[in-house]
């Protein structure tokens, strides 16, 4: 399965966090993971079926991406991977993208609490975050945080990460 992999989940935050930042250190998270982690390249793009000449060709986007369904009560969320891009879909209709041209902040965190009730697998979560409108509210922004760290736990990001890595996170939902 796709979210047993660490190379997966590297590749995941180094692209779908794209305004994800630490201003104390003045760094992206896209850049802190490849500074601070190694991952498999030949297996990412291999999954984003990525070729020297995708973006001359479709622009980095294939016909028949991977993608990772999930399960939610009452909705269906797909997440589908291009070499250039990855795209939202909830219900069928694509809600956002983090390629680019950005699209995020799609769903409140209400709705997003409503979509990961009953769900026991903590990376799950992450998955549907880049979609996430976070605002300032301290009683949110502390729950975010905890789903994070709960996530983060389990893909592979060294204990000494968690805190930054989390806190670039929520820069980037807000």
């Amino acid at each position: 399965m796709i979210i047993d992999n660490k190379s997966f989940w590297m590749y995941f935050l180094e692209t779908n966090f794209p305004n994800a930042y630490d201003e104390e250190s003045d760094i992206f998270l896209s850049d802190f993971i490849f500074d601070e982690y190694e991952y498999d390249d030949d297996f990412i793009n291999q999954f984003t079926q990525y070729s020297e000449d995708i973006f001359d060709i479709s622009d980095g986007y294939v016909d028949n991406p991977n993608t990772i369904e999930i399960p939610l009560k009452n909705h269906s969320f797909r997440i589908e991977f291009h070499a250039g891009d990855t795209v939202y879909f909830l219900d069928g209709n694509e809600i956002g993208c983090t390629g680019p041209h950005f699209i995020l902040r799609k769903i409140s965190v209400q709705t997003f609490n409503s979509f990961i009730d009953g769900i026991e697998d903590v990376r799950i979560p992450l998955l549907i975050l880049p979609m996430v409108a976070l605002n300032d509210n301290e009683q949110y922004v502390l729950y975010i945080r905890k789903i994070i760290h709960n996530g983060l736990n389990c893909i592979g990001i060294k204990k000494e990460h968690i805190n930054i890595v989390a806190g670039m996170i929520i820069s980037g939902l807000l």
